[in-house]
């Protein structure tokens, strides 16, 4: 089961709002990226999607206070979307909450759209698999006696969902569930773990189970260290990739591959957490470690948006004299632009690339240089400030001295192999000591 429309009227902040999520040739496409400020209705985005996918086992527990859903002055809200299976079947869907509305009144006003879900799910639950995760992205105690603490009351579409409506929803303990499947189905049952979080966590590996110490163990350049002592980044990193894993291999426990199999992934502020280098990385891993998921998450990393293709990239933004939340499309492809053109496009809205303090020196040198009376002894001071911090700053075309070694390097690099219109091989000396200056160059 994939998305391929969302219609979404009069829910929180959002008037109207369409999501196409089809590729140009027409079939649903994989990753749909949102961008935009706080308070935009990006969350509300993804949860009215999680909302509209849920069924009504797990509606009740997501819902939350029905009148919370509809925008301030609308007397209901509507969510309608369009869902194509793996065999290209259509199906409609629609969810919709009038105020004063009891989850009574919400199940017999929707019982159609909700009977043909659930009927479906009910058939195939396997095929309409979804998973959510919220910015409240919290690991569990290493040491909680339950693999899904404080999950029990909630259905299993619930769990999967659980962290994007309540902060108060935990994350499967890794260390717990891997070590329960370890000691039900053996070491070669932690295959697919084990590659998972090779590929995620970078500079590391996972080595093995400490039983005794109930921990999970991985190798790193300062030797063997617990997950429980690995940086905030790698933990938190670490717990929301095996709560993901263990939905996944608890739903499809006799797939060969299940990282294989097809589904919806809901991630709010996908990046959360992560370092630069891990977010340039995230999208290819999310893409080839479930390479038949439908991926819909939110951003505010530049870095993030750039790994979007053609037609992957939305920016919510507030427009008109209202302000009503309103969806636009990115032209053009984004992961083949540079940073700062990304950044400085109408997207991201930034007007320079400089820092704060160096674009209010600018601003204030403009400001006092086109003044018309003479500058008092206050405006001179700040004026010679400012010009002072502008001085100091770094030219647009400046080159850093490292990037500078490393053209010189590979300008003599190349000089050395086409000497006569000939490419000689480097010696291995030359070979070695090129890879070391270049290392020094960084």
């Amino acid at each position: 089961m994939f998305l391929t429309r969302v219609a979404i009227r009069n829910v929180r902040s959002m008037e109207t709002m369409d999501l196409d999520f089809r590729s140009s040739g027409g079939s649903p496409r994989r990753w749909t990226l949102l961008l935009g400020e706080n308070g935009c209705g990006k969350s509300s985005a993804l949860r009215a999607i999680a909302l509209l996918l849920a069924g009504s086992e797990a509606l009740p527990d997501l819902l939350g206070e029905p009148e919370a859903w509809i925008r301030n002055g609308a007397k209901q809200c509507r969510i309608e979307g369009t869902l194509v299976t793996a065999k290209g079947e259509v199906r409609e869907i629609a969810l919709e909450i009038r105020r004063g509305d009891g989850i009574r009144q919400i199940f017999e006003r929707n019982r159609s759209s909700l009977d043909a879900l659930d009927a479906a799910i009910a058939h195939t639950d396997r095929n309409y698999f979804v998973l959510g995760y919220g910015v409240s992205r919290r690991p569990t105690a290493a040491k909680s006696r339950s693999v899904v603490a404080d999950e029990r009351s909630r259905s299993p579409r619930a769990q999967g969902l659980a962290t994007m409506f309540s902060p108060d929803s935990a994350l499967v303990s890794l260390e717990q569930w891997a070590m329960d499947l370890d000691y039900r189905k053996g070491k070669r049952s932690l295959a697919a773990v084990r590659e998972a979080l090779n590929k995620l966590l970078p500079d590391m590996q996972f080595e093995r189970i400490d039983r005794r110490a109930r921990q999970i163990v991985f190798k790193t350049v300062d030797g063997e260290v617990p997950l429980a002592q690995l940086s905030d980044g790698y933990q938190n990193m670490a717990a929301w990739c095996g709560d993901l894993l263990y939905r996944i291999t608890e739903t499809f426990p006799d797939r060969k591959d299940p990282l294989a199999t097809r589904g919806v992934l809901l991630i709010d502020e996908l990046d959360l957490h992560l370092h630069p280098v891990w977010r340039r990385k995230l999208v290819d891993f999310l893409s080839s470690t479930l390479p038949n998921f439908q991926f819909i998450a939110t951003t505010h990393s530049a870095l993030t948006a750039q790994q979007s293709g053609e037609g992957e990239l939305y920016v919510i933004r507030r427009e008109g004299r209202q302000h009503r939340p309103t969806l636009v499309p990115f032209v053009g492809e984004p992961r083949k632009m540079l940073l700062h053109q990304l950044l400085m496009s109408p997207m991201f809205g930034l007007g320079t690339m400089d820092s704060v303090e160096v674009e209010e020196a600018r601003s204030m040198v403009r400001k006092l240089s086109n003044k018309r009376t003479a500058l008092t002894a206050a405006e001179k001071s700040r004026y010679n400030a400012s010009k002072a911090v502008l001085a100091a700053s770094p030219d647009w075309d400046a080159v850093p001295n490292y990037a500078k070694e490393q053209t010189a390097l590979l300008k003599g690099i190349q000089a050395s192999m086409t000497t006569n219109g000939k490419r000689p091989a480097l010696s291995p000396r030359k070979l070695k000591a090129t890879a070391k200056a270049l290392g020094a160059a960084k």
